[in-house]
């Protein structure tokens, strides 16, 4: 199922006040934007690919290079904050998909608008009165009310869409910014995961910015303080008491506070302080020490030790740094400018064939199927049939592009159509060495289901040719980014029942997984009941200890205490 996060704040811009207004009806169903096919004429879309971006627009060639830049220019002054080391990465292209809104045809709104409607609501649309015992008429109520959403940002597990309508009268760079929840989102699921004060520092510093053409400004810092104000005058003294940094790195709370909110709105006030003292100084001197310090934090303890090498301060020092800077960053803001000012490169925006129009139109309206079932169920149906008609209108006319063929295996996968989509998905994978991560993984999937099937009457054991097969696709997605923890579940999942007993080498590919994804306790457990069943007991005492530590209940922990005993028994 595919994730939603609002991306961009396109304000009176993209018509978002007159939707606001509307969502505080009574009966009103937000829903994703419908495109119906282009019957009369079709749109004028354009496409390009720059600067990681793949973009499809039937906005004008100026209002398109417009949008492009400013979403570039955006991305850059974020970067000054967030440099894309700490972001969520994804192989595939970010996509956009911009409408121009006079260009947008009323029918495609009508025409879901309609589709939602029950036969009894239909009725109460024809006849809006009805007759009473007395033979007075009175109103029927009406039936609920659609309004769509004019951007929104829909995830998979590799890669994301924006869909913006766009007003080009209207349009106004200065009042676009990111969002706090698309900033939320590629912080939260950037990989390794990063250390939770950093994600809550820059989290509580991004919600309060503001972008200008060329910077990205940090509001003056709230601090908790009786006093309020009085701590510009009278210094840190007049504040709450700075947490030691090795109980703030690990995040411990102070046991003796009786309020835990309290103590939490410390903590996230301090991690909002410590990012900006990392951030700011005259010639930003500890910004690329912040950057690396909070990568390697995302891997391994913080330790004093860590501390000291990339700030060159033991904690106690560090701590008392903080205290001094305080009363500067409640005082002051912090501008973030990039040395150069953001600019693409010359690029050629062109007229999209159809199968750059099917895919990644057909991509969109795959997403749009999750949200759709989430919000309003109703229509879940009928966005999946708009999806297969976009994705098939090029196929049917004969285009076997790898990429389009992906995306329709995506999408049989996503609508429970598994025979179906795996035919998609192996004649893509025929096709090229380099589809996207999920397709990779949904192929594998299958093809182990298949082989499970074929098991279930027969020896319960894979060959290491059936095995090959399933492995192939799972190890072409080590190449690409974000790693996904399902491919590392499966992996363990073939090892377990295959007749080839995997090297040492082989088995470090599980702890990769493991390492990026620690909380994952099965695959913790998993990892470590092979290692110990082919003799690796070293490495397998070391999961075991790891899977005790975040086991996060009795069962699971009995479960590694099991495997310890087993291990213990090797001796």
């Amino acid at each position: 199922m595919s994730r939603s996060r609002h991306l961009l704040s396109f304000a009176a811009a993209l018509g978002l006040g007159a939707f606001a207004a509307g969502a505080a009806e009574a009966n009103v169903v937000a829903l994703p934007p419908f495109l119906v096919e282009e019957t009369v004429k079709g749109l004028p879309w354009r496409y390009a690919e720059v600067g990681g971006l793949e973009v499809l627009s039937c906005c004008s060639e100026r209002l398109t290079r417009e949008l492009i830049a400013n979403h570039h220019r955006l991305h850059v002054l974020l970067g000054e904050l967030l440099p894309p080391a700490l972001q969520l990465r994804t192989t595939e292209k970010r996509t956009l998909l911009f409408v121009d809104s006079a260009q947008q045809p009323r029918t495609s709104q009508e025409v879901v608008a309609r589709m939602a409607l029950t036969a009894a609501e239909q009725d109460r649309l024809d006849d809006v009165a009805v007759p009473l015992d007395d033979g007075r008429l009175r109103r029927r109520p009406p039936p609920p009310r659609y309004t769509f959403l004019p951007n929104l940002r829909l995830w998979d597990r590799d890669a994301g869409v924006l869909f913006a309508i766009v007003r080009e009268s209207e349009f106004n760079a200065n009042r676009v910014a990111l969002t706090p929840d698309y900033v939320a989102y590629i912080l939260r699921n950037r990989l390794p995961a990063l250390p939770p004060w950093f994600i809550s520092g820059v989290l509580t510093l991004f919600a309060r910015a503001t972008f200008t053409e060329d910077t990205l400004t940090l509001e003056r810092l709230d601090w908790l303080s009786e006093t309020g104000s009085a701590a510009l005058k009278t210094g840190p003294e007049a504040n709450r008491p700075l947490l030691p940094l090795a109980e703030f790195f690990a995040g411990e709370l102070p046991p003796g506070d009786p309020a835990l909110g309290e103590a939490l709105s410390l903590w996230q006030a301090q991690a909002a302080l410590f990012v900006r003292w990392g951030l700011g100084g005259r010639g930003a001197p500890r910004r690329a020490a912040l950057w690396k310090f909070a990568a390697r934090a995302a891997v391994e303890p913080v330790t004093e030790a860590l501390f000291q090498e990339w700030f060159g301060l033991d904690f106690a020092t560090g701590q008392k740094q903080l205290a001094v800077y305080l009363p500067e960053a409640m005082r002051d803001r912090l501008a973030l400018r990039p040395a150069q000012r953001p600019r693409l490169p010359d690029y050629p925006l062109r007229p999209a064939n159809e199968v750059e129009m099917a895919r990644i139109k057909g991509d969109w309206e795959r997403l749009e199927i999750g949200y759709v079932k989430a919000q309003f169920p109703a229509l879940t149906q009928k966005y999946l049939e708009q999806a297969r008609r976009t994705l098939m209108r090029a196929y049917d006319r004969g285009s076997r592009d790898p990429r389009l063929l992906a995306v329709i295996g995506l999408c049989e996968v996503d609508a429970g159509n598994d025979a179906g989509a795996r035919e998609f998905l192996e004649a893509a994978a025929a096709r090229t060495k380099t589809l996207r991560p999920r397709a990779w993984f949904e192929l594998a999937r299958l093809r182990f289901a298949a082989l499970s099937a074929q098991r279930a009457g027969a020896g319960p054991r894979l060959t290491p040719e059936q095995a090959s097969e399933v492995f192939a696709p799972l190890l072409a997605t080590r190449e690409q980014d974000p790693p996904l923890a399902e491919v590392y579940d499966l992996i363990a999942e073939v090892w377990a029942v295959c007749t080839q007993v995997p090297t040492r080498a082989q088995l470090a590919v599980l702890e990769e997984g493991v390492r990026t994804f620690p909380h994952r306790t099965e695959l913790v457990y998993r990892t470590a009941e092979l290692n110990l069943r082919h003799g690796y007991t070293d490495t397998a005492r070391w999961l075991i200890t790891l899977g005790l530590t975040l086991a996060p209940d009795a069962p699971a922990r009995a479960r590694f205490e099991a495997l310890q005993a087993r291990v213990n028994a090797v001796r």
